[in-house]
């Protein structure tokens, strides 16, 4: 037998060497500690014990009992055509704006819409704004599709429109097309703040007027913890140049890898033409449908609103009390996520030390694609551990922060 090494690294596509395939080195989101009694802040999560059970079971059972050979088939076009009624039905919550369903197309999860919005309007070289920080899932997306990310800096109303502005003219001038801008508007991942309505009319307008292609991450709208988010960018223009992308992931259960996109007929046809997926379980989107039609959908999402919204206060109390001299940081009005900032020291350090004392959580450097923008930020998921755990964070942070300062 030949003994000669077949190098697969120098077969890797260039997006793929981009995302760091081929690579040595490790990853700094797993932090390892030898706690006795770990608090995993890392995954935002719907809480382990409260995704219903019973109800999908059931509901999934019936569906494939039913005999209807299409629950079991491939789905080639815009997904369950009673679902996507579902979802352009205004009394649902899932739309603020009047929609048919034709309007709708659904994908495995909030990724696989970023991964058909990359390969349908995405070329090399293209520019897509993204937030800094931002979710780096989507980031990874456009990087493996070529695209040329810019990041904009976010305030407490969200996404800076002078810098938006900014990288359009300056794009402009080296002959670059910006095509899109990723936001997340609603509770933001990581940061968790909501952006004003302002903020959003200014930037819909922009974009619409230099035709940039808005995709609208709403993954978190629906988590509001006392008060909704102000109306949707796809609403306030009226549907023109917004792609809103929604998910069952974070409402339900991240395994049910069910997500939609929202758009012009236009833009859904141009996505159904260039997946090649075979789309996602039919008796999945089946067994949702009749989650939300029953009223169980509504009922658990109002329990998750109250949930997580104890789960920040114990989080936030916590911090405040044991750490206020140490970090900073806004509570945010729903989602998932802190993202406070240490004061003194260097925030990477923090992380290890606290894995030390049992907490686990990344550094707020891993959300970044330009590292200088960060500024000693850490992202903490409270929705995986209960209210009683969480108290727990406050005094344990305290003594990482004086094991790396003193």
């Amino acid at each position: 037998m030949s003994t000669r090494m077949f190098d697969i690294n120098s077969m890797v596509s260039e997006g793929a060497k981009l995302l760091g395939v081929g690579a040595e080195e490790g990853s700094d989101w797993e932090i390892p500690t030898n706690h006795s009694d770990p608090i995993d802040l890392v995954v935002g999560m719907p809480s382990p014990s409260h995704m219903p059970f019973a109800s999908m079971s059931r509901l999934i059972s019936e569906s494939i009992e039913s005999g209807d050979p299409a629950v079991m088939e491939y789905e080639y076009g815009r997904g369950n055509p009673v679902l996507r009624g579902i979802l352009k039905d205004e009394q649902y919550g899932f739309t603020d704006f009047p929609s048919n369903e034709d309007q709708f197309i659904l994908f495995n999860g909030s990724s696989g819409c970023m991964e058909s919005f990359c390969a349908t309007f995405v070329d090399h070289g293209d520019v897509v704004i993204v937030e800094g920080p931002s979710f780096p899932g989507t980031v990874e997306t456009i990087l493996k599709y070529r695209g040329e990310i810019k990041e904009v800096s976010i305030d407490s109303e969200g996404a800076s429109i002078d810098r938006i502005q900014s990288i359009v003219l300056e794009s402009e001038k080296r002959g670059k097309r910006v095509k899109g801008l990723y936001v997340i508007p609603d509770f933001h991942n990581p940061v968790g703040v909501t952006m004003s309505l302002e903020r959003r009319r200014e930037i819909a307008t922009f974009c619409l007027t230099k035709d940039i292609l808005i995709v609208e991450d709403s993954t978190y709208s629906g988590l509001y913890f006392t008060s909704p988010p102000p109306p949707s960018l796809y609403s306030i223009n009226h549907g023109l140049g917004v792609l809103r992308m929604g998910t069952f992931s974070k409402t339900i259960a991240t395994g049910l890898r069910l997500g939609w996109m929202q758009g012009e007929e236009s833009a859904i046809d141009a996505m159904r033409k260039t997946r090649a997926d075979m789309g996602n379980a039919p008796f999945i989107q089946s067994a949702v449908a009749e989650f939300i039609r029953s009223g169980e959908f509504e009922n658990h999402v109002r329990q998750m609103r109250l949930l997580y919204g104890d789960q920040c206060s114990a989080l936030s109390d916590s911090l405040e009390e044991y750490c206020g001299d140490y970090l900073e940081f806004e509570r945010s009005g729903g989602g998932f996520f802190l993202w406070p900032r240490a004061l003194e020291g260097d925030s990477m350090p923090l992380t290890r030390a606290a894995a030390e004392e049992g907490l686990i959580f990344p550094d707020g450097s891993l959300f970044y694609q330009d590292t200088s923008m960060h500024n000693n930020n850490v992202r903490m998921a409270f929705s995986g551990n209960s209210a009683e755990k969480l108290a727990e964070v406050g005094p344990r942070l305290r003594a990482a922060f004086e094991r790396v300062l003193d």
